[in-house]
């Protein structure tokens, strides 16, 4: 972990990270002891001052929570790939919120082609001059959801910025409420 760390801040030219995250436990279930030690010396690292904020990706609620149970450093994030038909990952967000936990969603676009491509989001979007992407985002700013995205097109890049300050109308919220579970 260290020498991971210490590489990358060679590499960058810099003496410490705004954000070092565990990418995924070892296991679907749970944690491993592995888990734990990584954990271990990431809070190490941010104790020296080599990183500012630790976080944790790919994680479920069960691991999560024994995850902030044996922390001394909570995660100041969650980075989790959000389904539609899943609730847009309801239960980990609640417990984010309620622990201040800064949720940031991925693949909101791609793992999602059934909402981003339909053809009644599609007009509703076109209503309002905006993409159905920008409805998407805009609906997970509104349900708490940091949007992570991987654009690297100037033009996506914008809109996604724009999505952010968007207010969803009754039907767009209604039908993007409607592919949950």
């Amino acid at each position: 972990m260290r020498q991971s760390l210490e590489s990358s801040l060679e590499h960058l030219g810099t003496t410490y990270l705004d954000s070092f995250v565990l990418h995924g436990p070892t296991s679907r279930h749970g944690l491993g002891d592995k888990d734990r030690l990584i954990w271990r010396a990431m809070e190490e690292l941010a104790r020296e001052g080599k990183t500012r904020l630790l976080g944790v990706s790919n994680i479920d609620l069960e691991q999560l929570e024994e995850l902030c149970r044996g922390a001394t450093i909570r995660p100041a994030f969650v980075q989790n790939r959000c389904f539609a038909r899943d609730g847009w990952d309801q239960d980990v967000r609640s417990f984010c919120r309620e622990r201040q936990i800064v949720y940031q969603g991925f693949s909101l676009l791609t793992a999602n082609p059934q909402v981003v491509l339909h053809p009644e989001l599609a007009r509703l979007a076109a209503a309002r001059h905006r993409t159905s992407a920008q409805l998407v985002f805009a609906f997970a700013v509104s349900l708490g959801i940091l949007p992570l995205t991987g654009t690297t097109n100037e033009d996506h890049m914008r809109q996604d910025l724009e999505a952010v300050a968007l207010d969803l109308g009754g039907d767009e919220r209604q039908l993007l409420e409607s592919f949950t579970r």
